[in-house]
């Protein structure tokens, strides 16, 4: 937590930013897309992996499948901070 001071000064660094590069505040305000394509190509990986793969596959389909959920989850945090519902 800011104190009341370093609060006022960083709402006014986030205003400026907003004013100076419209773009940019609103590329920030929502999570790289490329997270959800690449979680979800993981989880459709990961089946055919165990599947053709024997052992080795499924180890990779877990290591798929788990990075592909940690992907997911990092954009529902990213999308809970910048909307200001965190939940740490």
């Amino acid at each position: 937590m800011l104190k009341p001071e370093e609060q006022q000064v960083f709402a006014g660094l986030v205003a400026r930013i907003e004013i100076d590069d419209p773009g940019f505040a609103q590329r920030a305000a929502r999570p790289p897309l490329w997270w959800a394509v690449v979680g979800v190509l993981l989880w459709t990986i990961a089946p055919i992996c165990i599947v053709f793969g024997g052992w080795t596959g499924l180890i990779e389909g877990i290591l798929a499948g788990g990075y592909g959920a940690h992907l997911m989850r990092r954009r529902q945090r990213w999308t809970l901070m910048i909307s200001g519902n965190r939940q740490d």
